[in-house]
């Protein structure tokens, strides 16, 4: 699972840790060790939780458990977090009677960028396009009297686009504060030491997504500049260790700002276990029953494909956004001097925020081959370039990598020039490097090679910027995640501008930067939903927000094609506010997920033949069109906007990171139409006509591509367009979208373990890569173990793994052998597969708190992963893969290593901790 705050776009490494798993638990990529939720019998915010409080405390007493209150929560959370010094105390705190459940303390991560200074707007291309500079100008809308609540990394409110003031009457800040004090972090400094006030002069992310929502200068102004704003604190600086935050400092911030009474809630962060029941999903949806707008991040990792949109945005009813390219990018300017050529080009951000890349007088660039004789800086460099400007191709090692290289020989900066034509983002936070490093495009790294082939190239880099066409501009960005979620439901919900987006950042690094990420996209919707809160005078609710939004979004193109964007990556489309305020009518339910195991009375599903014996999946769902008009008849017609179907797999059966695509980018074959999805309505007849301030019922029949086999396990979606005609003088005329998406083929029946003719899992020898055969003959000592190596294709909520003997009987659970709602392996070198160690140790019991000594005897490993929307109890609903036999002739452990709760490999567990969105 990946643990992420959802903030610039960083290329960082991944790190790995060792979960602590508990019953009804998520796995978590990064867990604070010995820390819990405890979650109590009874709902939140009610009068009773109280005593359910003082019950608790009492059976902790009495059964002698030793722990630590860290925090105690009754609004969104009837619970407490706690640290526990004795692990082992785990099941009988989980046995107490006032106890539910308990989950590991999740960390979540985020890295910085530096800023920019004296740059025109560019945010004004962004709100040309979706509708922010009409509603601004021609209806007067700013968020006037709307309560934005921004849960980040704090804000520099003494910039002066943002107010320049903190809680003082006419301030933009009236509420929020400090969790954690700069000098926190979860993972090295775990209790956190708040501050008076949550101003953010080290950080930036907060400072740059709240300039986003309520800018109010000449050189950024945001969606809506004049809503109230709380600014809720829950990241130390960077740089004081893992960079994380732990859950439980995000629901203490999750509940202030619903005490503060925000009506909208901005999250860009995100992550947890990719599944609706991670506990922030939890609460966030709980914050959406109470009335709140909740915004989140979709995440940036798109490069890993479906399924990784992360939590808190899977929660019900959150929406989470999806990221489109600005059209412009802005940026702090390299001069380039050659022999035939003179040059301006922009650059990235820089990877750290300490070190900018400045240089008042003309340096040197040099391009030399580093000592393996490539021109990646990836390996010393055999020679000194003191003083000089490095430039280096991307690819093969971290910037660290190539900054720290680069720096060893002398030099004084980095530019490393992409493999693509667009900017991207780095970090090169190091201790150990402190020299700049920047990105620029491929092609301006090119043109100075050439340069450099004919002699010396000078440059300088100063406070001058520059703004240039972002040739991807209106496109979705390449980082963006992926839905659905493991249950089927569509994610993202909508999409906004948030590549290349210029916004503010703390006076103290520069003030402005260019950041890109959905951390940039998700405040832009959260500034439009302040807008329709203000426009609407009858106050409307959480859902009818929801729907205005993703229901006026307009679907986009998939990049160099004719075909529309498959719904799983851009939701509804590009967010345009100008067609929300102005809606006359709204759709329930905003989206359809059709995995064909629904059946009630307003809908029904099937999978059938047609006459020619061709698998056919079809659904009928009923939506309620509504009209808001009070005085006028509203005629409504439907047009289905077939959308791009995608699969993890190619044609061949094997697994892909980068979606396969139906129809093909840039093919020339001929799309025929039983390769499309279709859509019609049953009933009633057309026209359809809803009296003025009424509803109408309708019967959407949606048919999946037969032409599509089954055995390639496609998704397929599309877009239901209304079109809607008033009967006033103007023949008022608009078109809402609901997207919809499927499954070609039966998706409980989804394989989650990958096929063992890709080579997994398979059981060896710890160290060696070879495979067991049958009837192998092991000893397991300290030195000695065995271990399983598996990938999962597809999340599970169960995963068990077990040895079992001759009679298929289990004799214990191996180590991390039970885990629950896990996020599938991505195809990263160390994350491409998943492992447990047959050590020695067994466990009797699911939370792993029961070890025990294997004894020798003849075994297998068996595997069991629950398939998609299958129930836990059902034994039926597995996949189950068994090991060859392996005979164990002698365990031999240390004292005491049975107390060891995990003995685990590591480095190539799936279980992520990644980078800001």
């Amino acid at each position: 699972m990946r643990i992420s705050l959802f903030a610039c776009l960083a290329i960082s490494a991944l790190a790995y840790g060792i979960p602590l798993q508990s019953k009804n638990s998520p796995v978590l990529a990064a867990i604070q060790p010995g820390s819990y939720f405890v979650e109590f019998q009874g709902e939140p915010a009610r009068a009773e939780c109280d005593s359910e409080h003082k019950q608790f405390y009492k059976e902790v007493t009495a059964a002698g458990i030793n722990m630590y209150t860290r925090n105690t929560f009754k609004r969104l959370f009837n619970g407490v977090a706690i640290d526990l010094p004795n692990t082992r105390n785990l099941e009988r705190l989980e046995g107490l009677p006032s106890v539910k459940r308990t989950w590991p303390m999740q960390m979540r991560s985020r890295s910085t960028a530096i800023p920019s200074t004296n740059v025109e707007p560019n945010l004004i291309f962004a709100h040309q396009h979706t509708g922010v500079d009409r509603a601004q100008a021609e209806l007067g809308l700013d968020g006037r009297g709307i309560k934005v609540g921004v849960i980040d990394t704090g804000v520099d409110y003494m910039h002066p686009e943002l107010g320049g003031c903190w809680k003082t009457p006419g301030c933009p800040f009236q509420y929020g504060s400090d969790f954690v004090g700069d000098g926190y972090d979860s993972g090295t400094t775990p209790h956190p030491n708040p501050g008076p006030d949550p101003r953010d002069t080290c950080d930036g992310h907060g400072t740059h997504v709240t300039g986003i929502i309520a800018a109010q200068g000449s050189k950024v102004k945001g969606v809506a500049p004049k809503v109230t704003l709380g600014a809720y604190r829950i990241f130390g600086c960077p740089g004081n260790g893992t960079g994380q935050s732990a859950d439980d400092v995000i629901l203490k911030a999750m509940e202030a700002a619903y005490a503060d009474g925000m009506d909208v809630i901005n999250m860009s962060f995100g992550g947890g276990s990719g599944w609706s029941e991670d506990p922030l999903s939890v609460a966030a949806s709980r914050l959406v029953r109470k009335g709140i707008v909740m915004v989140a991040s979709a995440g940036n990792d798109g490069s890993n494909g479906l399924y990784t949109s992360g939590s808190p945005g899977l929660g019900v009813g959150v929406i989470n956004v999806a990221s489109f390219e600005n059209w412009m990018i802005t940026s702090l300017s390299i001069d380039i001097v050659g022999v035939n050529k003179n040059t301006s080009i922009v650059h990235s951000p820089p990877g750290n925020n300490k070190y900018r890349f400045m240089f008042d007088t003309p340096a040197d660039v040099v391009a030399p081959k580093d000592g393996a004789g490539t021109v990646e800086g990836c390996a010393p460099y055999a020679e000194k370039y003191t003083n000089k400007i490095l430039l280096i191709k991307r690819g093969n090692c971290t910037f660290v990598d190539k900054a720290a290289y680069a720096q060893a020989a002398g030099a004084v900066g980095v530019m490393v020039y992409n493999t693509e034509a667009e900017l991207m983002s780095p970090t090169s936070v190091s201790p150990n490097v402190t020299i700049p490093l920047v990105v620029i495009k491929a092609e301006d790294g090119q043109g100075i090679l050439s340069e450099l082939q004919v002699g010396a190239v000078l440059l300088t880099a100063t406070n001058h910027t520059m703004s240039v066409s972002n040739p991807a501009g209106g496109q979705i960005s390449r980082f963006s995640s992926w839905g659905p979620d493991p249950e089927l439901h569509q994610s993202p919900a909508v999409g906004a501008p948030g590549g290349n987006i210029f916004s503010t950042f703390p006076l103290a690094l520069g003030g402005y930067t260019s950041l890109s990420g959905t951390s940039m996209a998700s405040p832009y919707v959260a500034g439009m939903a302040a807008l329709i809160l203000q426009a609407r005078t009858k106050k409307i609710g959480v859902e009818e927000v929801r729907r205005l939004i993703v229901e006026s979004a307009h679907p986009a193109l998939e990049a160099n094609s004719t075909a529309i964007m498959s719904p799983l990556r851009q939701g509804s489309g590009l967010a345009n506010i100008w067609d929300s305020v102005n809606a006359l009518a709204t759709i329930d339910p905003s989206r359809l997920s059709l995995n064909y195991t629904e059946s009630d009375a307003e809908s029904s599903a099937s999978w059938g033949l047609d006459d020619q014996q061709h698998v056919v999946g079809q659904s009928t769902r009923m939506l309620t069109l509504f009209n808001h008009s009070p005085t006028h008849f509203m005629t409504c017609t439907m047009t289905n906007l077939a959308a791009m179907s995608v699969s993890s797999y190619m044609a061949n059966g094997s697994f892909t990171a980068v979606p396969r695509m139906w129809p093909s980018v840039n093919s020339t074959e001929v799309v025929a139409a039983d390769t499309q999805p279709h859509a019609y309505i049953e009933s009633p007849g057309l026209p359809i006509r809803v009296a003025p301030g009424t509803s109408q019922r309708v019967y959407v029949r949606v048919v999946a591509p037969i032409g599509l086999s089954t055995n390639d396990k496609w998704f397929y979606g599309g877009y239901l367009r209304f079109n809607l005609l008033w009967d006033d003088r103007v023949g008022t005329a608009q078109s809402l979208h609901v997207p919809y998406t499927g499954f070609v083929g039966d998706y409980t029946k989804l394989d989650v373990l990958s096929a063992p003719e890709g080579g997994l899992p398979f059981v060896s020898l710890k160290g060696s890569s070879d495979v067991l055969e049958d009837n192998v003959h092991v000893i397991i000592d300290s030195t000695h173990k065995l271990v399983v190596h598996y990938r999962l294709e597809h999340p599970t909520r169960l995963l068990k793994l077990r040895l079992v003997d001759d009679a298929n009987a289990t004799q214990g659970y191996l180590p991390n052998g039970y885990v629950e709602y896990i996020g599938r392996n991505y195809q990263s070198a160390r994350g491409r597969y998943s492992n447990s160690t047959i050590n020695g140790t067994l466990y009797q019991d699911t939370d792993l708190t029961k070890p025990f000594e294997t004894t020798p005897g003849a075994y297998r490993v068996r595997i069991d992963a629950l398939r998609p929307l299958r129930d836990p109890s059902d034994p039926e609903g597995y996949q189950i893969w068994h090991s060859p036999r392996f005979i164990i002739d002698s365990v031999s452990l240390a004292k005491n290593s049975t107390a060891v709760a995990q003995d685990f490999e590591g480095g190539e567990e799936i279980l992520r901790n990644g980078e800001i969105f």
